[in-house]
């Protein structure tokens, strides 16, 4: 514990010079002296208290508490799980990752490039159709679609 701040779980500490005048806005300090903590997880309130909870126990949690509540902490508990693997597993899990991002990177550029071949693909039916139509000039169907003029007035069109 720290002198003279028995029981005070949280302090805020700012430099000042020896007449004490604030030395700098720019530094501020956050003590926190978590033997003063003494909530259950069942007690804890709001975020803050559950963060202090978590960075208590969490040497002796076997799963995260609130973790299906809020995203932060679930990633907290995913990252907590991964800092606990040995040197092999670690380099495994890595592996695994990459190759799921991978995937997924894959899967996101195929996924783009289909939607851009199916916006093409509807640029040209809906080009062919005005085009049966006879109702605008290869001009007009032209700049309505975005298709080239060279492909509108191509026989395969």
């Amino acid at each position: 514990m720290l002198t003279g701040y028995a029981g005070q779980l949280r302090i805020d500490v700012s430099l000042t010079d020896k007449e004490g005048r604030l030395f700098t806005d720019k530094i501020r300090l956050i003590c926190l002296q978590m033997p003063c903590f003494t909530k259950e997880a069942d007690a804890c309130e709001n975020h803050f208290e559950r963060w202090i909870y978590i960075l208590k126990n969490m040497e002796i949690l076997d799963r995260m508490p609130w973790a299906a509540q809020n995203a932060v902490f679930q990633r907290l508990a995913e990252v907590a799980e991964v800092s606990k693997l040995s040197k092999e597993e670690r380099l495994e899990y890595d592996h695994a990752l990459k190759r799921y991002r991978d995937t997924l990177n894959a899967m996101t550029g195929a996924e783009q490039k289909g939607r851009a071949e199916g916006i093409e693909q509807g640029k040209l039916d809906t080009a062919r159709k005005l085009k049966s139509m006879n109702v605008m000039t290869v001009e007009q169907i032209a700049e309505a679609t975005g298709v080239d003029l060279e492909t509108v007035n191509s026989p395969k069109l």
